[in-house]
């Protein structure tokens, strides 16, 4: 055989070598990790082959999560002669519920948007917003709304708090409460520490 024929024979063997490493290797699994997602179970060994895995592990953020329900959302009160100047405001009142949902430990603050009243058709346009009063219980001790933020109740993570009655009311002064309207906005505020 001449050297050119034995040149080309091994030209040929080296190709065909090559072709059966590159099919080997399609075939053959690689060695670093993969993500399986199915198994099946065969036998009695009730042991899934191959195993479940995930090349990444599953991630969760879970931010704060709070919800204030307020209800009802406004009340109106009509002072009658035995409400006026008394500490405790008037005698009628609509206690405002609030339900707390959060995933973390929480304080519930009330304050005025403003320092004084909106009055119109007469009303006094200086009654400061401590003539609103509030109180966990009807006729507990009472605190003067102002425009600092105040605390009203505390609480700790949960699905639903147990409603929290607030029993808000104004009081009237026979001096300086003309006959009128008046309103007043008030903020509830939920705050975590």
């Amino acid at each position: 055989m001449s050297a050119g024929g034995r040149l080309s024979g091994l030209v040929r063997f080296v190709i065909a070598s090559l072709a059966i490493w590159a099919a080997l290797a399609l075939s053959t699994p690689a060695v670093a990790a993969q993500t399986v997602l199915t198994c099946s179970v065969s036998g009695q060994s009730g042991k899934c082959s191959p195993t479940v895995t995930l090349d990444q592990p599953a991630t969760m953020v879970n931010p704060a999560l709070l919800q204030l329900s307020v209800s009802p959302t406004s009340s109106t009160y009509t002072a009658a002669t035995t409400d006026m100047d008394q500490a405790t405001g008037v005698a009628t009142f609509t206690p405002v519920s609030l339900s707390v949902m959060a995933n973390r430990s929480w304080t519930l603050q009330v304050n005025a948007n403003f320092a004084f009243w909106t009055a119109s058709a007469g009303a006094w346009g200086s009654k400061p917003a401590s003539d609103l009063i509030w109180s966990l219980t009807p006729a507990g001790p009472t605190t003067s709304v102002t425009t600092t933020a105040t605390t009203l109740t505390t609480g700790s993570a949960g699905p639903g708090s147990p409603t929290v009655p607030i029993y808000i009311r104004p009081v009237a002064h026979w001096l300086t409460d003309k006959p009128g309207n008046y309103s007043i906005t008030v903020t509830f505020t939920m705050t975590t520490p």
